[in-house]
């Protein structure tokens, strides 16, 4: 079963990725690009170079690849964080809000998982975030 659902969430995934393909052509953004465009929430504070390697799962040198890219494109700016010159951070332009509103809306609206009704969303909402949540042997290798 564990097996057939993977395979499902792959399916989707790939699905969700044909489905916006048009969105990230205009937008000029490759699958990574839009990854990195989409962890950069303007509601949130800007997250540094080091903070997006973790959300992206890659090495720092990738981060700098796609931040040097978001930036050519005119989405993100880097500037000094808050209170440590030596950190930069990753800022949306207001170009980059527009693209990751289109990318966003995109990829929420043509994705599978909206032929779900609301109630069965939330309900496969509470599945995934018990399947996600941290074991207590990932808990005691981040808190010793």
């Amino acid at each position: 079963m564990t097996y057939q659902l993977l395979r499902l969430v792959h399916a989707m995934d790939d699905a969700t990725d044909a489905a916006i393909q048009d969105v990230l052509t205009e937008l000029n953004l490759t699958h990574p690009l839009a990854d990195a465009l989409w962890q950069l929430d303007p509601a949130a504070p800007a997250p540094s170079m080091r903070q997006m390697a973790v959300r992206l799962r890659c090495d720092p040198s990738t981060v700098t690849f796609l931040a040097d890219r978001l930036h050519q494109l005119s989405y993100v700016t880097r500037t000094a964080a808050t209170g440590d010159r030596r950190t930069k951070v990753l800022e949306l332009t207001d170009q980059g809000r527009e693209a990751r509103r289109r990318l966003v809306e995109a990829a929420t609206t043509r994705t599978p998982l909206a032929r779900l009704t609301a109630a069965e969303q939330r309900r496969l909402h509470t599945l995934m975030t018990r399947a996600m949540a941290p074991s207590a042997t990932e808990e005691e290798k981040r808190y010793g």
